[in-house]
């Protein structure tokens, strides 16, 4: 047998080897090669300019980190750089990322979940205060530093309400993919 036929049925086999693992899924591998592979969405800072035509001017402070088996997002708006949207003094919006809904193709990612959110004053409904729970969110994020990354916010039930999308490019912080390793 010659010495490119061996390469080539080392190849072969190699390649039926991993198309076998990878039909049987995430049970087949042992665990440390589960952790050598988990791709992790980490991001925090500030949201400032809004994303033409894309959403509504939303200044916040946010925080996520997500992975195949879920994880959790929050972003805030208080104070005088971030506080004020829409009338309101105070919001929050935090809550769990759906496990294996994380993809992530090239420089962008995408999750979703479930949120609270708390809002003061109420400002939609005339009332003290909004408090809602159990809401549906996606987020797209687009990685980097200041300037370059930047983050949608998709809530289906307040999109309208609040009058688009919230988010923006990110003037302080990162968004970034790391591996997660066990």
């Amino acid at each position: 047998m010659s010495s490119s036929s061996r390469i080539d049925r080392r190849v072969f086999l190699r390649s039926v080897a991993a198309g076998a693992v990878a039909g049987l899924g995430h049970a087949a591998l042992p665990s440390t090669a589960i952790g050598a592979r988990r791709a992790q969405i980490v991001g925090s800072g500030r949201i400032g300019d809004p994303l033409p035509g894309r959403t509504i001017p939303s200044p916040s402070d946010f925080g996520f980190a997500a992975d195949l088996e879920g994880g959790t997002f929050v972003c805030s708006m208080f104070g005088p750089e971030t506080g004020g949207f829409k009338g309101c003094t105070l919001m929050t919006v935090e809550g769990i990322v759906t496990p294996n809904s994380l993809q992530i193709f090239r420089g962008t990612a995408t999750f979703s979940g479930k949120v609270a959110i708390f809002l003061f004053p109420d400002v939609f409904g005339g009332g003290p205060y909004l408090s809602l729970g159990d809401v549906d969110f996606q987020v797209t994020a687009t990685l980097g530093g200041p300037g370059k990354a930047s983050m949608i916010l998709h809530i289906p039930d307040v999109t309208e309400p609040v009058g688009g999308d919230t988010g923006g490019y990110v003037a302080v912080g990162r968004i970034a993919r790391k591996r997660v390793r066990e």
